[in-house]
Parts: C-alpha cells; sequence; structure tokens
C-alpha cells in the first residue's frame, strides 16, 4: 500500500459505519472520506466496504488490514498515555445517558483523583454494539465477541414505578419504538397489555412525565426508588436485573488512560449498587 494514511479511514469507517461519522471522528468531509475509501478499493481490486441497512461495513477483502491498523492505532494511543510530560490524555467514553448523569458525574466528585492525566469526554450511546469511535464503553448486556476486553462492572434493578398520586391506572409512559423489546420496556406492555401511551426518549423525562401526569413507568431503581415522590407499582413483583459491561480494544489492554477509567466507572457502579439498595430497605 502507497498511501498508509488510508489506514485511518478505513478504521473510522469500520469503527463507526457512516461515511458522516467516519468523517467527523477524522476532522475532515464525507467527500474526502468517500475518496480515500473508492482508492482504497481501487488499490485491492474490490469494495472494501459493503453498504447494509445498518451502514457500511467492511469486505473480507479488509478485515486483516482493519486488525492491523487498529492494532497499530492501540498500540499508539497507548504509548501517548504512557508519555511523562504531564498533558492529559483524552478518553472517549460511550454510554446511556442516565448512567453519565447519575453515576459518572456526581463520582468525579468522591473519586476524581483517580481521573489523573485523564480528560473524560462522554457521548450518548443507546442500542449499539461494539466501540464505534469511543475509545471505552458502557452498555448494557454483554458486548458480542470480538477483539474487545470485555468486564463485567456491575447490575441494576428494575421496574415499574408511580407517583404517588396515581391519576391514570390503565396507561403507562415508556421509551420509543425501537426499544419494545429491550426487557425494561417489556414490564410495561406485560402489565398493561398495550403499548404506551406516551413514548419519551429519555430516563429523565420518563419520570418528568410520570409525576406531572399521575401514570406509571418503568424505571432503573437507582432513579425511582431515591425518588421520595414515586413508589414501586407493584412492591412484591420482581425486578429485571440489568447487568452493566464495559469494552475496550483489546490494544488498549495496557494502557494507563484506559485502565484509570475503568476502575473509575466500577468505582462509580459500586457506590450507585449500596445506594439503590440503602433507598430500596
Amino acid at each position: 500500500m502507497d498511501n498508509w494514511d488510508d489506514l485511518r479511514f478505513l478504521v473510522a469507517l469500520a469503527r463507526t459505519g457512516t461515511m458522516k461519522l467516519a468523517a467527523q471522528m477524522l476532522g475532515t468531509n464525507t467527500a474526502t472520506v468517500s475518496r480515500r475509501i473508492e482508492r482504497l478499493s481501487e488499490t485491492l481490486g474490490e469494495p472494501a466496504f459493503v453498504k447494509t441497512p445498518e451502514g457500511w461495513k467492511p469486505s473480507k477483502a479488509v478485515e486483516g488490514l482493519i486488525q492491523v491498523a487498529q492494532s497499530f492505532d492501540g498500540q499508539i494511543r497507548t504509548a501517548m498515555s504512557a508519555r511523562a510530560d504531564g498533558a492529559p490524555v483524552t478518553v472517549k467514553l460511550g454510554c446511556v445517558p442516565f448512567v453519565v448523569r447519575n453515576l459518572l458525574i456526581p463520582g468525579m466528585e468522591q473519586h476524581g483523583d483517580m481521573l489523573d492525566g485523564v480528560s473524560l469526554v462522554f457521548s450518548d450511546r443507546i442500542m449499539k454494539d461494539g466501540l464505534g469511535d469511543n475509545d471505552i464503553v458502557v452498555q448494557v448486556d454483554r458486548p458480542a465477541a470480538g477483539r474487545i476486553i470485555t468486564r463485567k462492572i456491575g447490575a441494576l434493578e428494575m421496574r415499574l414505578y408511580r407517583p404517588r398520586v396515581l391519576k391514570d391506572d390503565q396507561n403507562w409512559v415508556g421509551f420509543g419504538e425501537q426499544l419494545d423489546d429491550y426487557p425494561l420496556q417489556r414490564f410495561g406492555f406485560d402489565h398493561f397489555g398495550r403499548p404506551p401511551r406516551i413514548r419519551v426518549d429519555s430516563l429523565d423525562a420518563l419520570a418528568s412525565v410520570m409525576k406531572s401526569m399521575g401514570i406509571a413507568g418503568p424505571l432503573p431503581d437507582l432513579i425511582g426508588a431515591v425518588d421520595p415522590d414515586l413508589q414501586p407499582l407493584e412492591p412484591d413483583a420482581r425486578a429485571f436485573t440489568g447487568e452493566f459491561w464495559l469494552l475496550f480494544h483489546e490494544t488498549r489492554r495496557s494502557d494507563p488512560a484506559i485502565r484509570a477509567t475503568a476502575d473509575f466507572v466500577l468505582q462509580c457502579f459500586e457506590d450507585a449498587q449500596v445506594l439503590a439498595r440503602s433507598a430500596a430497605e
């Protein structure tokens, strides 16, 4: 390969799945990404990527190249994290918003010293698998197999909650249709036997609508059990336990910034589980 810089575009498109996100990741434009991928395809003599409903997927022709490029990228990032000039290392962490807001940001007040030398950048990540353009990801359920390091970091109990004054016991508030098969959403379907009357896109919005309209909805105990205006809809019903997993590329295994971030996230989950149990009791 004459131009090794093309590998940056290869890895970016493989991680993000779209020309637009790959361009944002590289600080360029979609036309440049498209041109570089086309040039790489010409060099290989066959398409480097295949368009699918889920986005651009690497073809067999570039799978080996991607592994080499990702390994090289991980080694470079690890080496930069270990430098001794005192400059903070940026780590992009992808995570569902309620975990960032209710676990990680409060945790920075108590355990900020664990992130010395690390500059965290949070990105919203909902119902996606894999790293994408993140250095490290926290997601619900175990990720698919691949060249990644996975670590179970905790579990949070979730159930149906209702406001103290229940005005509508026939309907409920839920999330968007794309989450209808998610176990937390299924609580509402199983109990009410119908889709939610109102759909929202975040847990904060869901809790707010529940209280303002006097209607039930699904929430983690981390939110519902500590809110004095809410109570379990069925106190004796079994809760759904959502497992949370942390993942990063195997080439970052010895990266001190990644290790520090992973330890910080684990500590935040341990604190949250203690808090949720205390509130439930």
